[in-house]
C-alpha cells in the first residue's frame, strides 16, 4: 500500500507540472507550506515502569511539538481540490535523569535514558471547499497517510532498565476541517485542524499554511 501511495504522489507531482498552464479563477495549481503543532493523546514512554519505585531518577516528557508539511494541490473546480504532500510530524520525547552531589556540594544532572516518537509521512487528500465570499472559504478534507515511525521507549528486562526501539510503517485515514482566506488571486493562508492515528497513537495537528497559486 505504501509503495502504491508513493507512486501515486510521484504521478500527481508530474500531473501538476503538466497542468501548470491551466490557471483560471476556479481551476488552478498551488503549492503550500504548513507549520503545524502536533500533539499525541495516549503515548506512554514507560509502559512497564513505576517511577515511584525509582526515587533517585526524574522522568520528563513532551507530548507535543512543531512539525511541517509541504504539498502541491490542484483545484478542480469551485468546490473540490486534490493534494499530495510530505509531512515531518512534531516529535514527542522523554528523558530520565539523575542528580548526583559531589564531595564539594556541587549538584550535577545527567541524562540516563532518552527517546522519541518520530514520524515521516506522505499523503494524498481530497479537499472540499465552500466559498463564503470572494476571499473567505471553509474546507474539509479526507485522505490517506502513509507513515514511517520510530518509537523509543523504556522497559525492564531481568530487573534492569532497557531502552527499546520499535520501527513501524503503515497507512491511516486522516481527516480535517479548516478555514482559508485569499488575499488576492495568488496568495492565501489557511488554518486547519487534522486528526489521524500513527502506530496506534492518536495524533492531532493544528496548522497554519501559506498557499501560492500558479
Amino acid at each position: 500500500m505504501m509503495s502504491n501511495l508513493k507512486t501515486f504522489i510521484a504521478a500527481f507531482f508530474a500531473f501538476i507540472s503538466l497542468t501548470s498552464h491551466a490557471y483560471n479563477k476556479n481551476q488552478f495549481n498551488y503549492i503550500g507550506i504548513n507549520a503545524q503543532h502536533t500533539s499525541y493523546d495516549n503515548i506512554n514512554f514507560i509502559p512497564d515502569i513505576d517511577m515511584t519505585e525509582l526515587p533517585s531518577l526524574t522522568y520528563d516528557d513532551t507530548t507535543s511539538e512543531m512539525g511541517y508539511r509541504g504539498y502541491l494541490g490542484h483545484q478542480l473546480n469551485r468546490y473540490i481540490a486534490v493534494e499530495a504532500g510530505i509531512i515531518s510530524f512534531g516529535e514527542a520525547n522523554f528523558s530520565i535523569s539523575e542528580e548526583t552531589i559531589s564531595t564539594d556540594g556541587k549538584t550535577t544532572t545527567s541524562v540516563k535514558y532518552s527517546g522519541a516518537f518520530k514520524t515521516f509521512a506522505g499523503d494524498i487528500r481530497a479537499i472540499g471547499t465552500y466559498p463564503i465570499n470572494d476571499n473567505l472559504y471553509i474546507k474539509a478534507q479526507l485522505g490517506i497517510l502513509a507513515w514511517d515511525n520510530e518509537f523509543s521507549f523504556l522497559t525492564t528486562q531481568d530487573g534492569e532498565l532497557v531502552l527499546e526501539k520499535d520501527s513501524k510503517t503503515g497507512t491511516s485515514l486522516i481527516t480535517g476541517i479548516g478555514v482559508a482566506y485569499g488575499f488576492n488571486d495568488v496568495i492565501a493562508i489557511a488554518l486547519d485542524y487534522e486528526a489521524t492515528e500513527i502506530a496506534d497513537i492518536t495524533t492531532k495537528n493544528i496548522g497554519l499554511s501559506l498557499l501560492v497559486r500558479f
